[in-house]
């Protein structure tokens, strides 16, 4: 039996609204920081810098990518709509909305449209990416030592992060700022959240091989 979901309409059609909605959040999210951002001072450039530097809106703009390359080719048919890049990114998202909701939640309260935006980012376009990877992203192919590489995503950022707060003292994540707790105390925040990472990699793997032997059945 085929162990490939069918590239159907279906998934097409979903793939392309819900690739519409997180566009749309993504570009609220830009409109509302830029202008709150410049109305304290900052510079376009800083800004934008700034925006760009949160996890959140990094892995929305690959599960943005992904469902467009979906909506208009199909699986497999580019790097973003590959299914070890729709897993990756689904590892990613998965942590996005856990660590804010059960971490970062509390300590936030958006009112008006931002509140609307900040649900979209952490509490709707997430979940709605996962369910569209369970149901619909081909599941062969996925294996453990293939999920490792993700790692470089999540590791690259948090030195990019570290770095530039070195040099900005900004830091996007109060987990992460150097300045606070001092570098031994984020040093290992980064190596719990590798840890993190390493764990639900290995746990989408997990779930896409189950799926697919399911499938094949």
């Amino acid at each position: 039996m085929n162990t490939q979901p069918v590239n159907s309409k279906a998934i097409t059609t979903w793939s392309a609204i819900l690739a519409l909605l997180t566009w749309f959040a993504i570009g609220l999210q830009f409109y509302l920081s830029i202008n709150a951002y410049m109305a304290k001072g900052r510079t376009l450039g800083g800004a934008v810098v700034e925006f760009f530097s949160f996890f959140t809106i990094e892995s929305n703009i690959l599960v943005a990518f992904g469902l467009t390359a979906v909506a208009l080719g199909g699986f497999n048919k580019g790097f973003f709509s590959r299914a070890s890049v729709l897993t990756a990114t689904a590892v990613y998202i998965t942590i996005v909305c856990l660590v804010y909701n059960l971490v970062l939640r509390s300590g936030y309260n958006p009112q008006g449209w931002d509140r609307v935006v900040n649900e979209l980012l952490h509490a709707i376009c997430p979940p709605l990416f996962i369910l569209f990877w369970l149901v619909c992203v081909p599941k062969q192919g996925i294996t453990y030592k293939g999920a490792l590489p993700w790692l470089w995503f999540p590791f690259f950022y948090m030195v990019y992060v570290l770095v530039r707060g070195a040099i900005y003292w900004i830091y996007p994540y109060f987990f992460m700022n150097a300045t606070i707790f001092g570098y031994p105390r984020v040093a290992l925040n980064c190596l719990m959240l590798m840890v993190v990472f390493l764990a639900f990699d290995m746990l989408f793997v997990w779930l896409a091989k189950l799926m697919a032997k399911h499938r094949a059945a």
